[in-house]
């Protein structure tokens, strides 16, 4: 009887998840519910600006650089063994190659990519 009851609500909640999709994408079709609203005024350029990929590159450098030294601020306190120490050393060999990789690839150098272009 449990299972039942159970299926019986399940089949209901998918229903009205249909329901609502369906009454949510007849409004998505309209062009007014679509197009963007600017305090009442029709729109004098595109309502979305273009996305530097330069600026999401530098952005992602900075996080993972930024990740990779939260991840070294317990290390002092943890090094208790060679192998540890070990480890920690590789970790800052791969960020120093990491570093100089995008510095000779000229990634890091924002001003010169402006003036180029």
């Amino acid at each position: 009887m449990y299972l039942l009851m159970l299926l019986v609500i399940v089949i209901l909640v998918m229903l009205v998840s249909l329901l609502f999709f369906y009454i949510s994408y007849k409004k998505l079709l309209e062009f007014e519910m679509s197009s963007s609203y600017e305090c009442g005024f029709n729109l004098i350029s595109m309502a979305r600006m273009f996305f530097s990929f330069r600026f999401f590159l530098i952005t992602i450098l900075f996080l993972i650089f930024d990740v990779e030294i939260a991840l070294m601020l317990p290390i002092p306190y943890l090094i208790s063994s060679t192998f540890i120490s070990l480890v920690f050393y590789f970790f800052v060999v791969v960020l120093v190659i990491g570093l100089i990789y995008e510095f000779y690839y000229g990634s890091l150098e924002w001003l010169n990519f402006i003036s180029k272009a």
